[in-house]
């Protein structure tokens, strides 16, 4: 508006000008010097207007994204009103157990083959009792699932996982940890946004995270949580599928959709191996599938010393199981810090 002004008060002073015969007298001259300074001040407007706008955008960013978003949440369990009443008891102590603050984060190694040496781990949560008994996973998952509660247990994973890793600092770049997840945790679009915000807040950990889930989920996934696990893809994250039944999977198709990782049982892979050169063929014909794919394979479920020559006699680079460590608190695999307790 000042800069219309402006030009039309240009407009009549080149009018007068032009009739004065070009012999500006006194009046004109002053009029040119406020023209000159109207532009000014609308140019000076004009700049301050657009950097307070920026200064806005960069505020607004910055709430959304403070350090303090990083740390975890308070989680609240809504109330189930509707279930299966043999589901009551356990959604109430899993619902005391988050309210209360009583969730630990177990970790299991996972190696590099033959030597053994700590290269992941995969993340589990545990949920104690106000006794202090833990809560058995078969005692409450089912429920939770049926109660649309699941999404809760699959972020106290996260969460714990991504706090382990930021209080360790630059010492936890060396680790990567697998955490499991349910389909239903990125069904429901509310939750997924919410579940997108953390990650985002928490980009850093990108290549640090990979989400697990189960062939048959896999298999069974609706559009929208295929369309959403590309939208976590696309930040970064990276994706693992365990309990497999067959070695002919399309593992192009995966490895187009951010899956990184397969676990096949020791069990599977030594059985197939028993069928002598058809099935360590088939093997072999996997494990390239695999490697095209850029997929990496972990041979899970490793429980005993004597089951290790045979995989490795199978070339597989990775192994997990209680041969090479059970699932036991996180402090006691990445040290005594702290407790890796949730933020209130």
């Amino acid at each position: 508006m000042v800069l219309f002004a402006a030009g039309i008060a240009a407009a009549f002073l080149i009018i007068a000008t032009v009739r004065s015969g070009f012999k500006p007298d006194f009046e004109i001259w002053l009029a040119c010097g406020l023209v000159c300074s109207l532009i000014l001040h609308a140019r000076a407007s004009f700049a301050l207007s657009k950097a307070q706008q920026e200064i806005e955008l960069l505020s607004s960013l910055v709430r959304k994204f403070n350090p303090k978003d990083k740390s975890a949440p308070k989680l609240k369990f809504d109330s189930v009103n509707k279930g299966q009443p043999e589901d009551a008891d356990a959604l109430r102590a899993v619902q005391s157990a988050i309210e209360n603050d009583r969730v630990d984060l177990y970790l299991q190694p996972i190696v590099s083959l033959p030597q053994r040496k700590l290269r992941y781990f995969e993340a589990f949560s545990r949920l104690r009792q106000e006794d202090g008994r833990f809560l058995q996973p078969n005692d409450y998952l089912d429920a939770a699932e049926r109660a649309n509660r699941i999404g809760l247990i699959d972020n106290m994973i996260l969460l714990r996982a991504v706090q382990a890793l930021r209080q360790l600092g630059a010492a936890g770049a060396q680790y990567r940890i697998f955490c499991n997840i349910s389909p239903a945790t990125i069904f429901d679009q509310d939750f997924f946004v919410r579940f997108t915000d953390y990650l985002d807040a928490n980009e850093d950990f990108a290549h640090q995270i990979i989400f697990e889930f189960t062939y048959p989920a896999v298999e069974m996934m609706h559009e929208r949580v295929k369309s959403n696990m590309r939208a976590v893809a696309d930040r970064g994250f990276s994706f693992s599928v365990d309990h497999i039944r067959r070695f002919d999977l399309n593992w192009r198709a995966l490895g187009e959709r951010g899956f990184r990782y397969v676990k096949a049982s020791s069990a599977m892979l030594l059985a197939e191996s028993a069928k002598g050169s058809v099935g360590e063929g088939r093997i072999q014909s996997f494990k390239q599938n695999l490697h095209d794919n850029n997929i990496d394979l972990i041979v899970e479920k490793v429980e005993l010393e004597s089951q290790l020559p045979g995989i490795l006699a199978l070339g597989i680079d990775y192994g997990q199981g209680n041969l090479f460590g059970a699932p036991k608190p996180a402090q006691g695999y990445l040290g005594p810090k702290d407790d890796f307790a949730l933020a209130s």
